[in-house]
């Protein structure tokens, strides 16, 4: 039986006696003693079972530990007011990526440094077992504020009994891609269903071309930061183009596709109303509820753009990640928490509830019971060079993130109020002309 499961029937054993003994006096020195540990949680596409799992577990292996869970989808926007007011604080969150920094450089987070020091299992500690990538995500001025939660692949997610029945190949490159979309349109089917209002999912595929075109050594040349320069990588330019060109023709995105959010376009594609959509690991376990019966997903490895160093390159999207207030009422045990849940046992069990992997080393494709959508998943996760697309510079993450000037472009360039050549310029026309200032203003030398 695996070690997690069993510690969950010994939650339920647990339980059972108690509730049999019928002892009030037992009961309530036991609610004396009890511990609270509160966990806040952003409630979307992973869902909640694998933080139930985590809990019930938990709770097993520490008597006298009773866990409180309040999810919501809208956590990341609100954590950032209870932080500031020290009101309603939880003891541990699971947020959506967001400007951190702020919080740990403004005193709200506790230090997790001990944490990443801790030995957790196989005699590795935290930060041993973070993929490397992401062990240095939570780090700002020599201190580790935040732990990083989810990981993953994205990209473009295709309808896999679609292509079986129509003998349509899985495209390895940007040139086979657009030399099957002809062939998708002619069976009446939108070669791409996307949401107008959630056009951030076109950095799934955007930054895969980008990282592919620069290579390993131009990513980590931008993410140090050192000049304006960076925002000048022609892969970047590259990649808007390739955007540019898929979009530029009506006929190959879905009907409506500018009006829609992320449900209605993820609804349409399981429909079968378009055969590729931009998304991510999370999508099967977001859309379950709504899958038509035999409807078969996977997630396409990056096709590769023209001119690319480095061909078989995943986007992570990671920099999800857990927090610890500082006023936190059991910030200690809190920390024990995330010590727990980085135990390959643990990590594994988060792996069977979303179909998806955390950020840490360990053997994901060894959970049974996976869906042809998450073993697709986890392929490519552990067979590319993952991206985890951070900057410890506070140029980056305080001021200018990927798109100085007004943010992603990929709207503009679609309503052609931009080209891609000119998103391209002003944004690094902007950064060249604000570079200095924005030193000073951080009080970088």
């Amino acid at each position: 039986m695996k070690k997690w499961a069993i510690l969950l029937v010994a939650a339920v054993m647990a339980f059972t006696m108690a509730a049999c003994s019928g002892n009030n006096e037992e009961g309530d020195g036991n609610s004396e003693t009890e511990q609270v540990l509160k966990i806040a949680y952003f409630n979307g596409g992973y869902g909640d079972e694998w933080l139930k799992g985590w809990v019930a577990a938990f709770e097993a292996a520490h008597p006298g530990v009773k866990v409180e869970i309040e999810g919501d989808p809208g956590i990341t926007e609100k954590m950032g007011p209870r932080l500031e007011s020290g009101a309603n604080l939880p003891d541990l969150a699971f947020v959506l990526r967001t400007n951190w920094q702020r919080w740990g450089i403004m005193g709200y987070l506790a230090d997790l440094t001990d944490v990443y020091e801790s030995t957790i299992d196989n005699g590795k500690t935290f930060k041993e077992k973070l993929q490397p990538g992401a062990a240095d995500y939570g780090l700002i001025r020599d201190k580790y504020w935040v732990a990083p939660w989810t990981d993953g692949a994205t990209g473009f997610v295709y309808n896999a009994g679609m292509f079986e029945e129509h003998g349509w190949k899985v495209p390895e490159t940007m040139a086979e891609l657009e030399q099957l979309l002809p062939s998708i349109k002619e069976k009446g089917i939108a070669p791409f269903a996307w949401g107008g209002k959630v056009m951030a999912y076109w950095d799934f595929p955007t930054v895969g071309w980008w990282a592919q075109y620069e290579g390993a050594e131009g990513v980590e040349a931008y993410k140090e930061m050192a000049s304006p320069d960076v925002y000048g990588q022609e892969g970047r330019l590259k990649a808007l183009e390739q955007f540019y060109e898929l979009l530029a023709d009506p006929s190959n995105s879905i009907s409506g596709a500018e009006g829609m959010d992320h449900i209605q376009s993820q609804m349409a594609f399981v429909q079968g109303k378009a055969a590729i959509i931009p998304n991510g690991a999370w999508l099967e376990n977001e859309m379950r509820t709504s899958l038509p019966e035999g409807f078969r997903m996977k997630m396409m490895q990056l096709p590769a753009i023209d001119g690319a160093k480095d061909a078989k390159v995943n986007n992570t999207q990671g920099g999800d990640f857990a927090i610890i207030p500082a006023k936190a009422k059991n910030v200690e045990l809190a920390k024990e928490f995330l010590k727990f849940t980085a135990s390959d046992d643990m990590l594994k069990l988060f792996t069977e509830k979303t179909g998806s992997v955390r950020p840490f080393v360990y053997d994901a494709a060894s959970v049974s019971g996976l869906s042809e959508f998450s073993q697709s998943v986890i392929d490519i996760w552990q067979n590319s060079r993952n991206i985890y697309l951070f900057s410890q510079n506070p140029i980056y993450y305080s001021k200018y993130y990927d798109w100085p000037l007004a943010g992603a472009p990929y709207m503009m360039i679609y309503m052609e109020d931009e080209t891609p050549e000119s998103a391209f310029q002003g944004n690094l026309q902007f950064a060249k002309e604000n570079w200095e200032k924005t030193k000073a203003d951080l009080g970088i030398e």
